[in-house]
């Protein structure tokens, strides 16, 4: 049986040795599982007080932050041209950031959880991140992500409830497919659903006894929230650990995941 103070006191050990490597790990799934993507366009500007584009000149459309995206497109309701240019930018950007948390940010955020697996056995080292995408692993882990976000979405939409509690079950799926990436997704639902059973409650109070942190967190304009989640990765990973090792879990689903 595991406890909270139990799982931290290990994460914290693990921090005082190898907290930048797990900081630079984290960072770098934020950036590309996040798709932080300000992006910028040109177009033909038009000038105002004559009347007319010029073809030297050229307007930027910001499509982030926010505030410059609602300003850019007041300006577009004046100007036809300018908030076609706009939309289909954003559109575009859009569409960018999906293709790029499908790619890269799910196999990534696989990759982070093997970081944490391996550097609690041994010595952590950055590059573990980018194993996830060597022998072609990328591809089944990002496809397996993926699908299991659908359903996410799925059940969210169903009811906010059932989705939560579901988000709860599927949550050592990522950590399965970092120790095997061709397991099905089915037989890694299982698994999760086994390991999250009856805990659910216990599993979402863990995540919640974190939020002081992010609150202290987001006082640096939400960039503390970085510097948090080496804490709170470790400690989930080591949770995971704890359920890894358990006797009747690691009888039944052994044979799965080595």
């Amino acid at each position: 049986m595991w406890t909270r103070k139990d799982l931290k006191i290990k994460a914290k050990e693990f921090l005082k040795k190898h907290y930048w490597k797990a900081f630079v790990v984290c960072l770098i799934t934020a950036l590309l599982a996040g798709s932080i993507i300000n992006g910028s366009t040109s177009s033909t500007r038009y000038d105002e007080d004559e009347g007319t584009f010029s073809e030297h000149e050229y307007y930027t459309v910001r499509i982030s932050p926010t505030k410059n995206l609602l300003s850019s497109i007041d300006k577009g309701l004046k100007n036809p041209f300018v908030f076609r240019v706009t939309l289909e930018t954003f559109i575009v950007l859009v569409i960018i950031k999906i293709i790029v948390s499908i790619i890269f940010g799910n196999v990534l955020q696989v990759g982070e959880k093997r970081f944490y697996i391996e550097g609690f056995k041994g010595e952590p080292k950055i590059r573990t991140l980018f194993t996830t995408f060597k022998n072609g692993e990328w591809l089944p882990i990002a496809g397996k992500i993926l699908l299991m976000d659908i359903y996410l979405l799925l059940w969210t939409l169903l009811l906010v409830i059932p989705g939560i509690i579901k988000g709860y079950e599927y949550k050592m799926v990522p950590y399965i497919l970092s120790e095997n990436p061709y397991i099905s997704l089915s037989d890694a639902i299982k698994i999760s659903k086994e390991m999250t059973n009856d805990e659910k409650w216990e599993i979402f109070v863990l995540d919640l006894s974190f939020i002081g942190w992010h609150l202290l967190g987001s006082l640096l304009f939400g960039l503390g929230g970085i510097f948090v989640a080496p804490y709170h990765e470790a400690t989930v990973a080591k949770l995971y650990e704890n359920y890894r090792e358990n006797t009747s879990l690691k009888e039944q689903f052994n044979y799965i995941l080595d």
